[in-house]
C-alpha cells in the first residue's frame, strides 16, 4: 500500500511575534532556553486552539494556563522527564510528557470533550453507556464498589477511537520501564466518577468494575470474538501505561451485537486495549525546514518512542511495521521571533514552535521510494554524528499552518466522483464556524490504497471535484487538503467507498414471522481486503411508539435479529412496519449518532464519508 500523507506544520508566536515563517537561516543555532517546556493544546474534534486550560506539573506545585492561542510555557524545570496534566471544564483530562533538557522542548496535547453525564447511585448494580458510531462504550458497576458514601454521583464515559483520534491519547503509547515497549492502539475510553462536591471517586481497594469498549470498525477484521487483548490504564504519576490485565473480545451486553473488548478495571482513568507491538522496525527519519535539515527536533511516533535529531536533522525511531504511523516532529525556539524575511531573530519573551506531522502506511512514498528501515527495534534512539552514506531517510517537513480556520465536508460517490466543500471562518464553542465563507484557492488531492491519485478542481468558490477520478466500491480513499495553497497539508482524512447494498431476505410488501425473522442484506464490496462499513437498520411499527414497536441495529455485521429493546429483548409486536437500511463509512453525520470528525488537523476539522440508503420498505410482522 502506498503512503497516506498527512502533514501539519505550525508556527506559534507569542509576545511581539504575531505571524511569519517559522524557518530561517541560523534556525539550528537560534537561542532556546534550557529546561523549558512549551506547548499547544487543541480540541481533537474541531482542531481549535484551547485557551484557559490549566497545566500542572505532576509532583510539583508548578501550574500555568494556556493563552488565547492555546499555548503555554514553563521555564526553569528540573532536568529529566516532565509529566503534565491538562484540565479544562467540559473536557476529559489530558496528559503529556516531555524532556527537560539543554534546549526547550514541545508538548502537543489534544483534548476530547466529555461524554454525556449520567447519574448513578453506587448502592445499585448498573450498566451505564455512551453510544457512538462504533457501538456502545459501557461501564458495569457492582453495588457498593466505589470508595464513597455519596449516593448522588455523576459518571462520564468519554470514548476514543484511535483510528481517528490517536492524538488525544495521553502520553506516549508505551509500557514498561527502562526499555519501553510500543503498544498497538485498539480501543480506549476515559472514565470519570464525580461526587456531589465535584471530587473524583474511585473504586474501593480490592474492588473492580467491568468495561466494554467497542472494537473500531477498521480493526474488526484483526480482532475476532474470543480473542485476548492486553489492557492498560494510564498512570499520570509515571507517564506510562500500566496496570496490565487481559481482556476478551465479546458481544456487547448493551446491544448484543457490537464486538467489544470486555475487561476488569481496578481504578478509573484513561483505559484501553493495546497489545504489545510484536512486529517492529527501525526507521530513519529526517526533519527539515524550508532551509534544510533541522537539528535538535524531537520526533515521536504513535505507536512508538521518541528521538532527537542530530546535526544532520536525522534520528532513528522504532515503529510498528505495516500499519499507519503518525510521525510528529517539533522544535521550539525561546526568546526568538521570525522577521519578515523568515529569519529567526533573538528577542526576549518571544517564542517560535515548529511542528510537522506525516502519516505513512508502509514507508513507501508517493514518489515510489522505499525509505530506510531495518527489522526489529532500534538499538537506541539516536543516530551517529556522521550521516551514513547509503541512508535514505524518511522526510518530515515543517511549514506554517494557515492563519484561518477551515472545515471540510467530503463525499465519496461510489461509481462516481468525490466532492469537497471547504469553508473558512471562526469556530464557536461548539466547534462550528461562525460567518463561514467559501475557502478558495485550496490544493486538494485524493488517493486510493493502490497508488492512484488525482488533484481536485475548484468548480465554484469553495467547491472541489475530481471529475476524472472514479471512486470504486470497497476501496479506501485518503483526502489531503492544503487549505491555503501554501504547499503544506493542513488536514487529512480517510474512508471506504461503500458497495451496492440490498436486502437479501426482505421485500416491500412482504409478510414475516416476528418470532423467527432474521433480517439479512448483502454488500457488493464485502469481499474487498480490509473493507469496513457500518450498517444502520431501523424497524418502526406504523402508529406505534412503545419499546415493543421498534428495533434498532448499528454494526458491521450483515444480519440482524429484530427485537424490541426490552429487558430481556422480546419479538416485536405484530403489525405493519417501516424498515430502513443505511450503509456508510467514515464520519457520516446523517445517522443520528455521536459522530467523530475524521478530517483532522491543527486549524481544520471535517468529515469524509460514503453512504447508501436502501428503502424505506413496508413489511408486515405476524405473531
Amino acid at each position: 500500500m502506498r503512503n497516506r500523507l498527512w502533514l501539519v506544520a505550525l508556527i506559534g508566536l507569542i509576545g511581539a511575534c504575531n505571524g511569519g515563517d517559522n524557518s530561517g537561516n541560523g534556525g539550528n543555532t537560534a537561542p532556546s532556553a534550557p529546561n523549558t517546556v512549551a506547548g499547544l493544546v487543541t480540541d481533537i474534534g474541531s482542531g481549535a486552539r484551547l485557551s484557559d486550560v490549566t497545566v500542572r506539573v505532576v509532583g510539583s506545585s508548578r501550574t500555568t494556563t494556556t493563552d488565547a492561542r492555546g499555548e503555554f510555557e514553563l521555564r526553569g524545570l528540573p532536568a529529566g522527564l516532565v509529566k503534565l496534566d491538562f484540565e479544562k471544564a467540559g473536557y476529559a483530562p489530558g496528559h503529556g510528557i516531555a524532556e527537560s533538557a539543554s534546549s526547550a522542548q514541545t508538548v502537543l496535547v489534544a483534548l476530547k470533550k466529555d461524554g454525556t453525564e449520567q447519574s448513578y447511585n453506587p448502592t445499585q448494580a448498573r450498566t451505564l453507556f455512551q453510544r457512538t458510531e462504533a457501538g456502545p462504550y459501557a461501564v458495569i458497576f457492582q453495588p457498593n464498589s466505589l470508595d464513597t458514601t455519596d449516593t448522588n454521583l455523576r459518571v462520564v464515559v468519554t470514548p476514543l477511537d484511535p483510528t481517528k483520534e490517536d492524538a488525544a491519547l495521553p502520553g506516549d503509547l508505551v509500557a514498561g520501564g527502562a526499555s519501553p515497549t510500543p503498544l498497538a492502539p485498539v480501543t480506549f475510553a476515559e472514565f470519570s466518577i464525580l461526587d456531589s462536591q465535584n471530587r473524583r471517586v474511585n473504586l474501593k481497594p480490592g474492588s473492580s468494575a467491568i468495561v466494554e469498549l467497542p472494537i473500531p470498525p477498521e480493526l474488526r477484521s484483526q480482532y475476532k470474538i474470543g480473542d485476548k487483548i492486553h489492557c492498560y490504564a494510564y498512570n499520570p504519576q509515571t507517564g506510562r501505561w500500566e496496570d496490565f490485565v487481559e481482556g476478551t473480545v465479546e458481544r456487547s451486553s448493551v446491544d448484543g451485537t457490537t464486538p467489544v473488548l470486555r475487561a476488569s478495571i481496578r481504578h478509573f482513568s484513561w483505559y484501553g486495549g493495546a497489545p504489545a507491538v510484536q512486529d517492529q522496525e527501525c526507521v530513519l527519519v529526517e526533519v527539515r525546514n524550508r532551509f534544510g535539515p533541522l537539528e535538535g527536533a524531537v520526533v515521536t511516533a504513535r505507536p512508538g518512542l521518541r528521538a532527537v535529531t542530530n546535526r544532520f536533522g536525522q534520528a532513528y525511531i522504532t515503529v510498528q511495521k505495516g500499519v499507519p504511523i503518525n510521525f510528529t516532529a517539533t522544535k521550539t525556539y525561546t526568546d526568538t521571533f521570525v522577521d519578515n524575511n523568515g529569519n529567526l531573530i533573538p528577542k526576549p519573551g518571544a517564542k517560535v514552535i515548529d511542528v510537522g506531522r506525516v502519516e505513512e502506511a508502509d514507508l513507501i512514498g508517493l514518489d515510489g521510494k522505499n525509505y530506510s528501515r531495518t527489522p526489529g527495534p532500534c538499538p537506541n534512539n539516536s543516530v551517529q554524528t556522521v550521516r551514513p552514506a547509503s541512508s535514505n531517510p524518511f522526510p518530515i517537513q515543517v511549514a506554517p499552518v494557515p492563519d484561518g480556520f477551515f472545515k471540510a465536508t467530503a463525499l465519496l460517490q461510489p461509481g462516481g466522483v468525490v466532492f469537497v466543500q471547504l469553508e473558512t471562518g471562526i469556530p464557536n464553542a461548539d466547534g462550528e464556524l461562525d460567518n463561514a465563507e467559501p475557502a478558495v484557492g485550496a490544493k486538494i488531492t485524493i488517493s486510493d490504497n493502490a497508488g492512484k491519485t488525482a488533484t481536485l478542481s475548484e468548480l465554484a468558490a469553495g467547491t472541489y471535484m475530481a471529475s476524472s477520478f472514479v471512486v470504486e466500491p470497497g476501496k479506501r480513499y485518503t483526502l489531503n487538503i492544503d487549505a491555503d495553497g501554501n504547499g503544506s497539508i493542513d488536514g487529512s482524512g480517510s474512508a471506504f467507498a461503500v458497495g451496492n447494498v440490498a436486502w437479501s431476505n426482505l421485500s416491500n410488501g412482504g409478510s414475516y414471522s416476528a418470532a423467527s425473522l432474521a433480517a439479512t442484506w448483502n454488500d457488493s464490496a464485502a469481499s474487498q481486503p480490509g473493507y469496513s462499513a457500518l450498517y444502520q437498520v431501523i424497524f418502526q411499527r406504523q402508529g406505534g411508539s412503545g419499546v415493543s414497536d421498534q428495533a434498532f441495529y448499528l454494526g458491521s455485521e450483515r444480519s440482524f435479529l429484530p427485537r424490541a429493546q426490552t429487558n430481556p429483548p422480546t419479538p416485536l409486536a405484530p403489525g405493519t412496519y417501516t424498515v430502513m437500511l443505511n450503509a456508510f463509512s467514515g464520519a457520516f453525520s446523517g445517522a443520528n449518532l455521536d459522530i467523530t470528525d475524521n478530517i483532522t488537523g491543527i486549524g481544520m476539522q471535517g468529515q469524509i464519508f460514503s453512504f447508501q440508503t436502501v428503502g424505506p420498505i413496508t413489511i408486515t410482522l405476524t405473531p
